[in-house]
């Protein structure tokens, strides 16, 4: 039996129906197991890049759907942190159903690295200032630090041929730099960052987005490109970027819009749970 209600896996199932006339389908769990992980290593990859590795005995039966992979980090906001009942397949609703004053704050972050033969995962934190709890979080966790652990899918699923594009800005670079380090194809890869101090060692078209919106440098930097063809496309970041790129390879380039895969990771001056 299920562990979860009839209603919520019909919500679920509408829901993946509904996003996939939209865009190109996503891999999708049955279960979205919950755990409490202990921080063992943190790591400083630039400065603005932290690697944190997390232990945990259900990662060495865990298994990524693909390689963006991404979870639901539980921060504790009281002293201790109490983990949101795990009957319901929506996350967000179990948390509206806790108490204020216990309610873990909940961000999305990718699976950087999966070591199931030693049950652990690293996730690179994109930290800029005390932004929003995951980066406050990220910015003072030190070894033996507790957080929930929620699972959650991947988004990037190509056809086996045809040619790839990639559009990203500094939130998407851990997602961004492991596709890439699954694709054997090669891939158009666009990134836009505010400044040079935000490049990280990947073979991509750099953008730098200085005083300009979120996701108008790397748009037109795709626009004055020339492409031949786009057979699948994976944009992510702020939302105006995401939607930006995706209506740009509709209207002007022709490409399917069930071959684009965008998400919105923020957007700017609203905060996402």
């Amino acid at each position: 039996m299920s562990r979860y209600s009839a209603f919520d896996r019909f919500t679920l199932k509408a829901a993946t129906k509904a996003a996939e006339m939209m865009m190109a389908p996503a891999n999708r769990r049955e279960v979205f197991d919950q755990f409490v992980m202990t921080v063992t290593a943190v790591t400083e990859l630039s400065d603005h890049m932290r690697r944190i590795t997390f232990h945990a005995p259900e990662f060495a039966s865990f298994a990524v759907t693909g390689p963006d992979e991404y979870f639901g980090l539980l921060m504790a906001t009281g002293r201790e942190l109490v983990m949101p009942a795990d009957d319901r397949i929506n996350v967000r609703t179990s948390l509206r159903a806790m108490p204020e004053d216990t309610r873990p704050d909940l961000r999305w972050y990718t699976v950087r690295a999966h070591r199931p033969d030693v049950a652990e995962i690293d996730v690179d934190f994109v930290v800029h200032g005390d932004a929003g709890p995951g980066t406050r979080w990220a910015r003072r966790a030190i070894a033996g630090d507790k957080a929930g652990f929620r699972a959650g899918g991947s988004a990037y699923r190509p056809p086996a041929g045809g040619s790839v594009l990639l559009a990203a800005d500094e939130t998407a670079l851990p997602a961004l730099a492991a596709i890439l380090e699954a694709e054997t194809r090669p891939v158009h890869v666009f990134v836009e960052v505010p400044d040079e101090s935000y490049r990280v060692d990947l073979d991509v078209e750099w953008v730098l987005r200085g005083d300009a919106e979120p996701g108008s440098a790397v748009l037109k930097a795709i626009q004055d490109k020339a492409l031949s063809t786009v057979d699948y496309a994976w944009a992510c970041g702020e939302s105006a970027l995401a939607t930006g790129v995706r209506r740009h390879l509709v209207k002007e380039r022709g490409v399917d819009r069930k071959a684009i895969m965008f998400s919105g990771y923020w957007k700017v001056g609203s905060a996402r749970m």
